[in-house]
């Protein structure tokens, strides 16, 4: 079996306790799911219309409550030509102890000539012992556009230790038409001694981790400077925030963050989005409804 470049892989394999697979097309002006399967530990709502564009909004629900050791996730999102799709999960994805093995997730997206795809899941909280570790693969075409984020959030423990997980390892590779865009490789292990020693060299000081990601042919320089304004005013009126962002070789940029809160970090990401959607397209803000 030829296993795809980044891939985690265990041996033994771990179970695979989830599995969604959506595909979006459009259909009399709106998109809908023309290709649907989830099982185990991963389900899917019925779909929501947030606004006139004809875009889906649909939202994920892990009815097991969370991630355990062994436990294996995959994902795979398709969007077809001139779709649509808005996709989150019905809470934080959470991950408690995970001894002697780790949790993975494989994410595949693939988005097609003049496709939108928005992955704006909600936190990832990692417990005490916790080592989860996650790739997406996304392949793009180059009149496609997609915009994914990602928060990572320490969870409690009984000690009050706010770094008190394994590992946390999310690994992006964005591939564009043919060219491959843009690998973004996190990893934060704070029980090692060089990250207890040196976190406020490794974190500023700050707990949580912010990541999103942007590519549509529309993306050039003026949208990048609109969106680096946003995050440098943002993060000024709220000095426990810090965000940088950076413009890809492809039309795209890439925004991290770091701060002490999720709702302040989720707050810049939809600002973020927010704008791409409007500048672009001429949506309106998203509402991530969750019923």
């Amino acid at each position: 079996m030829q296993i795809p470049s980044g891939v985690f892989i265990h041996n033994p394999p771990h179970e695979e306790i989830g599995v969604l697979e959506l595909g979006v097309a459009i259909s009399g002006g709106k998109s809908i799911a023309t290709r649907q399967f989830n099982t185990r530990a991963m389900k899917i709502i019925r779909p929501h219309y947030l606004d006139d564009s004809g875009q889906v909004y649909y939202i994920m629900a892990n009815p097991g409550g969370g991630y355990l050791g062994g436990d294996a996730y995959r994902m795979n999102i398709s969007v077809a030509e001139g779709a649509s799709l808005l996709l989150t999960d019905q809470s934080a994805t959470k991950v408690y102890r995970t001894p002697g093995d780790f949790a993975v997730q494989n994410i595949d997206f693939t988005v097609e000539d003049d496709a939108v795809f928005e992955y704006l899941p909600n936190q990832l909280i990692l417990y005490r012992d916790a080592d989860f570790r996650q790739h997406i693969t996304a392949n793009i075409s180059e009149k496609g556009s997609l915009f994914m984020a990602d928060i990572i959030t320490p969870g409690w423990s009984p000690d009050g230790t706010l770094f008190s997980y394994k590992q946390a390892r999310l690994r992006n590779e964005i591939t564009v038409g043919d060219e491959l865009a843009l690998v973004d490789n996190l990893r934060i292990n704070p029980t090692q001694a060089d990250f207890g020693d040196d976190k406020d060299f490794f974190m500023a000081g700050r707990t949580h981790v912010a990541t999103a990601i942007c590519f549509d042919p529309g993306v050039d320089s003026e949208l990048v400077s609109e969106v680096k304004t946003l995050v440098k005013e943002r993060c000024a009126a709220n000095p426990d925030m810090m965000g940088a962002l950076s413009e890809c070789d492809r039309p795209g940029f890439m925004l991290r963050a770091l701060g002490s809160r999720t709702e302040e970090l989720h707050s810049l990401i939809l600002a973020a989005a927010d704008h791409v959607r409007m500048k672009l397209r001429g949506q309106g803000p998203i509402d991530l409804r969750q019923y």
